[in-house]
């Protein structure tokens, strides 16, 4: 009889060193770009406990254009450059219900973008929200980094790197 040799399964270290040399490791913030609203980068809070991710919006308001709702709001700060502001435009996806973590629920305008984490396009879904008093001006939520097949490394920061631009 022979005996076949199996080959060694890699070590948890090995494994997880792939995947954040893979980009699939996320820290407890990252650099997010939004391509479909010209926002090369972005500061988020990777927040597991958030199921939708949310972004900062000033005067959020449905418009029709070709038949089609969206949402017009306004970015402070994120025109390319990194200053001023720049009014946005994304296809609405739905008015939802969003329990924000003190309890409190409001409804906001729930719009579809694309983000950029590292060299991972996604499309997700983001609520538009005043995120004025907030450290981060996004967050992105467990959603989103389902469809990444992200996990995430909460003592560490920016393991994607800045995102890639297309």
């Amino acid at each position: 009889m022979s005996l076949q040799r199996q080959k060694a399964k890699p070590s948890f270290k090995t494994q997880i060193d792939a995947l954040i040399a893979d980009g699939h490791v996320l820290g407890w913030r990252e650099w997010i770009g939004l391509p479909d609203l010209d926002v090369p980068l972005i500061k988020a809070k990777v927040d597991t406990g958030a199921r939708t991710s949310s972004l900062h919006a000033l005067n959020p308001k449905k418009v029709t254009k070709d038949g089609r709702d969206y949402v017009q709001f306004v970015l402070p700060h994120y025109r390319g450059d990194g200053h001023g502001r720049i009014t946005c435009l994304a296809p609405l996806v739905e008015l939802r219900e969003i329990r924000s973590s003190n309890g409190n629920a409001e409804e906001r305008f729930i719009v579809s973008t694309h983000i950029v984490v590292g060299h991972h396009k996604l499309k997700v879904e983001v609520s538009l929200a005043n995120r004025s008093i907030m450290g981060f001006p996004m967050l992105l939520g467990r959603t989103a980094m389902k469809a990444g097949r992200f996990l995430v490394q909460p003592s560490k920061s920016y393991l994607a790197g800045k995102p890639e631009q297309s």
